[in-house]
């Protein structure tokens, strides 16, 4: 579909490979002469946990919040999935609207894939925001001994949820703990077995040969991806400052969204 210039919030498919659509949701002005963001989440989330950060960024900026394949809207495959392949879609979506340079935003694995995207390809990345993110990660809590099976998939997926919030989110946002887990819970089967199996990227000597400008964000209480990790990457990027969110955890922009737009701002204005 073709979108409004000025249209509040839009929503769209985009074809990136054959059988698979990601969807879209553009909010803000298509006129402002600033570049478009992209919003990348993490793993078995989806572009709905944007919509808070997209509504305190205003008109002012246009953002795009994208559904990775196998997550919310977009084309399900039974396929191994990777950061080098999301970002492999996440180029094509970039080409497919004409776009001459975007701000990639990413939280957790879309991170990640923002990380692999601007090392690639940084004459399409005017800066990158890096929420949650790690040069190299390992799961902070252990899953299930029993491997799940089609039958026993609603129980596996409880079990591991109770499991993973103390490490992803603050006692003060359980809000945002139901929203999210909600999301973890209807991811398909077969993806999650693919995501499972999928190996986060170590992205050290990557960040350090990054040339583009990042904003690195982190939840004071992140147990998942640490502040100390988040410094990481300010200390061995060559241009990155680093912002931490009081009382929020690895879903800071969803827990006080208003102080992560605020930090994106003062970004964006080099401020």
């Amino acid at each position: 579909m073709m979108l409004d210039r000025e249209g509040p919030v839009l929503a769209d498919y985009v074809a990136v490979a054959d059988g698979v659509q990601l969807f879209c949701r553009h909010a803000g002005s298509r006129t402002t002469a600033r570049p478009p963001m992209i919003f990348l989440h993490g793993n078995r989330d989806n572009h709905s946990h944007y919509a808070d950060l997209q509504e305190q960024l205003g008109a002012d900026q246009y953002t795009v919040a994208v559904d990775f394949r196998g997550h919310g809207l977009s084309s399900t495959l039974d396929v191994p999935l990777s950061a080098a392949l999301f970002a492999d879609d996440i180029e094509r979506l970039i080409l497919h609207y004409e776009w001459d340079k975007v701000v990639l935003a990413g939280h957790s694995l879309g991170s990640a894939v923002a990380i692999t995207l601007a090392d690639r390809r940084p004459d399409l990345v005017d800066r990158l925001v890096l929420m949650g993110s790690a040069a190299s990660f390992s799961l902070p809590f252990q899953r299930p001994e029993h491997p799940p099976t089609k039958e026993t998939w609603s129980e596996y997926v409880r079990e591991a949820n109770a499991r993973a919030l103390p490490f992803f989110f603050h006692d003060k946002h359980p809000d945002v703990a139901r929203r999210v887990s909600a999301a973890w819970s209807v991811i398909a089967f077969e993806v999650h077995q693919n995501l499972v199996r999928m190996r986060h990227p170590g992205l050290e000597e990557t960040i350090r040969r990054l040339t583009v400008p990042a904003l690195v964000v982190a939840g004071a209480q992140d147990k998942c991806t640490t502040v100390e990790q988040a410094e990481w990457i300010q200390g061995n990027h060559r241009d990155a400052r680093l912002s931490v969110i009081p009382e929020t955890a690895h879903f800071m922009y969803m827990e006080r969204p208003e102080l992560v737009a605020e930090a994106i701002r003062a970004f964006l204005l080099g401020r």
